[in-house]
């Protein structure tokens, strides 16, 4: 079954497997309920579509922040969103409705949180794709407006580097004192890099930028001496689907990420300053040491820092990642390169022994973060172990419940399985 195909692992949309590929594509329904209170959403759209749909209705859902990426995938691996620092992981607190499914004995389901399957409810939130087909989300709208947005750059300098590095920490420890402010910040290293670039993606959902607050040092830098160049800190109004339209245009035919192919893993780290810099400085000097970045075609890798504050994991809390209560990054590396996969072993060999070498040191200042994000995770990484024992119990006894001939443990394999936790 493949929906938005999102994961760069070779089969985990079950695209090139042997058998019946379902697609999801044709499963397209945008529908927003008469009263404004439900946005319903097949699993064939990408959350570029969805905030289309909803472009003047003065509502929005807690989707997805990158235009390409699918409906299914993100929601059943828990979801970030722009307004998950306010409101917890896309799957949480009722956000979702109600999920339309065909089980494994092919009976179509309505499946809350309050209904006869309300325990198939709590798995769909985090559980991944073992227990059933998607065929409909239901999501709960909110009230929206035109939100402020800046794709920041600070250059590259030393000083930037530890400016940057000081504000990113900043806004994870300090964000729930400003709940409709959020960032993505992504160091980047391409072909010519002889340091990584600092650039930061700033969303407000207010009217006006704020003058106080975390987010301040991403604009103005006044504490930090964070500095971006040419003003492009200034938020304006954008709407997510005109950030969305922009995005997309990069992806298609002949343009510039077009084709290209992909890797990512996630490195969960504790919010500290130590265990920050042990990420960005053994990930970027081991890729300048390796020279791929001037070898592979195409190549460019990208560090996104992603922001977990406290009021993002207790909204989140019912949900069975079993997410540690604490501020944290999960951080995510990006690599892509040209469309030939002559160099795709390298990269995977260096990819492995890089995060050898980051978890190591991590371990020895105590700096992970014991969760795994299952939507930025790496083939082989443990996603349902790090939700702890009885989350992965309870997540099997679903699955038995509803499909004990394990039709989509066996029959549709890609991904990963809470049957194959090693718990």
């Amino acid at each position: 079954m493949r929906g938005g195909g999102h994961m760069p692992i070779s089969d985990a949309a079950n695209i090139n497997s042997t058998g019946v590929l379902i697609s999801s594509t044709n499963l397209n329904t945008l529908e927003l309920s008469e009263d404004g209170e439900t946005m319903s959403i097949g699993p064939g759209p990408r959350w570029g579509d969805v905030f289309n749909y909803l472009e003047f209705t003065n509502k929005t859902v807690i989707g997805g922040r990158l235009a390409p990426v699918g409906v299914p995938g993100l929601l059943l691996g828990g979801g970030i969103s722009w307004y998950s620092v306010k409101h917890g992981l896309a799957s949480s607190e009722g956000k979702i409705k109600a999920y339309e499914a065909v089980l494994a004995d092919g009976t179509i389901a309505t499946i809350t949180a309050n209904s006869t399957y309300s325990d198939l409810y709590w798995a769909l939130g985090g559980g991944g794709n073992s227990f059933a087909l998607i065929t409909r989300f239901d999501l709960q709208t909110f009230p929206s407006i035109t939100p402020l947005l800046a794709d920041a750059h600070y250059g590259s300098t030393n000083e930037t580097r530890d400016a940057y590095l000081a504000a990113v920490l900043n806004m994870a420890l300090t964000n729930d004192e400003d709940l409709d402010s959020t960032i993505i910040p992504v160091c980047r290293w391409g072909p010519s890099s002889t340091a990584p670039s600092y650039e930061s993606t700033l969303f407000y959902n207010d009217t006006s930028a704020p003058t106080s607050g975390p987010l301040t040092e991403f604009i103005y830098g006044n504490t930090t001496g964070l500095k971006a160049l040419n003003g492009t800190s200034t938020m304006r109004p954008v709407s997510l689907a005109r950030y969305g339209r922009a995005m997309r245009s990069a992806f298609k035919d002949g343009a510039q990420s077009h084709g290209l192919r992909q890797k990512f893993r996630v490195v969960s780290i504790k919010a500290n300053a130590e265990a920050l810099k042990i990420v960005h400085d053994t990930f970027f000097n081991s890729l300048a040491e390796s020279g791929l970045a001037n070898k592979v075609p195409n190549f460019f890798a990208g560090v996104a820092f992603n922001i977990v504050n406290r009021e993002m994991v207790a909204r989140s809390a019912r949900l069975p990642q079993n997410i540690p209560l604490e501020p944290a990054f999960w951080v995510e590396e990006a690599i892509s390169w040209g469309s030939e996969g002559e160099f795709d072993g390298e990269i995977a060999d260096w990819v492995k022994t890089v995060n050898e070498d980051i978890e190591r040191k991590l371990e020895e200042v105590d700096g992970l973060n014991r969760y795994i994000y299952l939507n930025d995770a790496d083939k082989g990484q443990k996603v349902f172990e790090s939700y702890g024992s009885e989350s992965v119990e309870r997540l099997r006894m679903a699955r038995a419940k509803y499909d004990p001939e394990r039709v989509f443990t066996d029959l549709m394999p890609g991904g990963w399985k809470v049957e194959h936790a090693d718990v």
